[in-house]
């Protein structure tokens, strides 16, 4: 026959929620950075946000080291923390007192007993004496070359061709009428010099005819 008392702390214990095993286990709800997150460039003061807590809860606490380390080596930020903070500040870090380069955070969170719930963020850049490095997108993400469009060619247009006015209709008789009048005028004034010219041809001629017929008497006057 089964313990009854045996029966119920195994349901006991399956109840309770296990913390994921191994230094990179998340735990949602429990152990959470939210803020910086991994791959983010940071440099001075920096808030750490997120959640610390658990049914069980103990303390927690915050550390960092380089992302590139091989000997499980961490700096602490928070020590030993009593109070659960959920969603909001975790610690205050300052970066202005380390080197340049890639780090990474680990909040660890402890139960009364057993083993901590641990977040790690990956990649943190710290920036305080080189430039934070803009990000290039790949391929899929370029936008496409445009093809520039050839403007057409621009040339000055040649100066409009100068055409001989072409007289309306209702101005052709009046044209016709200003020629004609002109051409009387000038016929008229031609017919009138040649009369007067003639007029004083004659009288030349009759006064040359007389002075001959007065040489001749006097002529035969004085003749023997």
């Amino acid at each position: 026959m089964i313990d009854l008392r045996a029966t119920l702390v195994l349901l006991a214990l399956w109840a309770l929620p296990l913390p994921l095993a191994g230094s990179d286990a998340q735990a949602p709800g429990f152990a959470e950075v939210t803020r910086p997150v991994s791959g983010e460039a940071v440099g001075g003061v920096v808030t750490i946000e997120g959640t610390a807590n658990h049914p069980s809860f103990d303390h927690f606490d915050l550390t960092f080291t380089y992302e590139a380390d091989t000997t499980g080596t961490w700096f602490p930020i928070v020590d030993e923390h009593r109070s659960r903070v959920v969603e909001g500040r975790l610690a205050v870090w300052d970066t202005t007192g380390i080197t340049d380069g890639e780090y990474m955070l680990r909040l660890r969170v402890w139960p009364a007993e057993g083993e901590p719930l641990v977040a790690i963020v990956h990649g943190l850049r710290v920036r305080n004496y080189t430039s934070i490095e803009t990000p290039t997108p790949g391929p899929s993400l370029a936008a496409p070359a445009l093809t520039p469009t050839e403007a057409p060619p621009t040339s000055t247009p040649p100066p409009p061709a100068i055409l001989p006015a072409t007289p309306e209709p209702g101005n052709r008789v009046g044209s016709a009428l200003i020629a004609g009048g002109t051409i009387a005028v000038v016929v008229l004034a031609a017919t009138g010099g040649y009369a007067a010219w003639r007029a004083a041809s004659r009288s030349n001629w009759g006064s040359a005819r007389a002075i001959r017929r007065a040489e001749r008497r006097r002529r035969s006057r004085h003749s023997p």
